[in-house]
């Protein structure tokens, strides 16, 4: 492929037109299990229904990144307390089997099988559930059953379509190391990009500066694989915790506040020269990379981890504000990095 991706995910309600101004022609979309119980022939109405809204999407002339579905999800709740913990819930049917299980490897990627069959056609580009690296996503799965959950998924999608292309996204923790030593030097199958999600000077330390030293990484260790930035932004909002909120342990969703931060702190002008300078770093290495994926385009209206209307961890990543019709400057800022990351391809 030698189109540069420039995608985010976004509701289906979302502006096109203002999309297509910011050089956006991708969008990401999950797909949920599309059968409730074995032996089923008809997909669910959950299934149906985001088939639909990637189906609207193609007709829009946006071009997808699917994302299979999710192994469950980690959020923060009150225990009794009262602190907020992570607590996981799968999202995987039962009877697909024990985690790490024979019989899971082949229902997941049998399932996946489908999805290539069923929408492969719009959905040229796919990536393994999301962050299974990480335990807020992988949940009873340890790295090396994630890792070959992918590699056995990518063989069944491709052997549906081989033009598919197909890998994941790593969290970007140091465990992702081991995780990408088992992707990448597997002879089964090959794996067609290097998926990596950070919100340097947010959820970690550093700043857009960081990517430069990334891209080249990924690119080197994986052999000269294409890097697909999958996910990264900067939050607008958001106080940082003191000294004293890092040592009592509590959860960023508990306190409301940002680990890290940079330059002038989380706040909309910050989050446009952040961009602005993401954007530098990707343009060193546009040539080691298959594109960028932001998230995300609108602010949400509530944190999908704690449930709060106040909480930034998952409110203000946006480009647009809540509305999803009001620019931030950080929409800006992105229009003109696209128009120079893209001006040679």
């Amino acid at each position: 492929m030698s189109e540069l991706i420039i995608g985010t995910s976004a509701y289906d309600h979302a502006d096109p037109q203002l999309m297509r101004s910011a050089g956006i022609q991708w969008v990401r979309v999950g797909f949920p299990y599309p059968f409730h119980a074995p032996g089923d022939t008809t997909p669910s109405p959950e299934y149906l229904k985001a088939r639909q809204s990637a189906h609207n999407w193609a007709a829009q002339g946006f071009r997808l990144i699917g994302s299979t579905p999710g192994l469950g999800l980690g959020t923060f709740q009150p225990d009794v307390s009262g602190k907020m913990v992570m607590s996981f819930k799968n999202g995987f049917p039962a009877w697909y089997g024990a985690p790490g299980s024979e019989d899971f490897y082949r229902n997941y990627a049998s399932m996946c099988a489908f999805l290539a069959q069923d929408v492969g056609d719009i959905v040229p580009l796919w990536q393994v559930a999301n962050e299974i690296d990480w335990p807020q996503f992988a949940g009873p799965f340890n790295l090396r059953q994630a890792s070959e959950l992918v590699l056995r998924t990518a063989i069944a999608m491709k052997e549906v379509n081989p033009a598919l292309m197909v890998s994941t996204n790593c969290a970007g923790t140091p465990t992702s190391y081991y995780f990408l030593g088992r992707l990448f030097d597997d002879p089964r199958v090959k794996l067609d990009y290097c998926g990596i999600d950070q919100y340097y000077g947010t959820w970690q330390p550093g700043g857009p500066e960081n990517w430069y030293e990334r891209i080249a990484e990924l690119y080197t260790i994986t052999g000269g694989v294409k890097v697909l930035v999958n996910e990264w932004g900067f939050s607008s909002a958001g106080e940082v915790m003191t000294p004293d909120d890092r040592k009592s342990g509590m959860a960023n969703c508990e306190l409301k506040k940002w680990t890290f931060s940079w330059g002038a702190g989380h706040n909309w002008e910050a989050q446009a020269e952040y961009l602005r300078r993401a954007f530098e770093a990707f343009a060193a290495h546009r040539d080691k990379l298959l594109g960028i994926c932001y998230y995300r385009w609108e602010d949400q209206e509530t944190c999908w981890q704690c449930g709060a209307p106040d909480c930034p961890v998952e409110t203000a990543w946006g480009l647009v504000d809540v509305s999803g019709k009001n620019p931030k400057p950080s929409y800006e800022a992105f229009r003109e990095g696209v128009k120079r990351l893209t001006a040679e391809f």
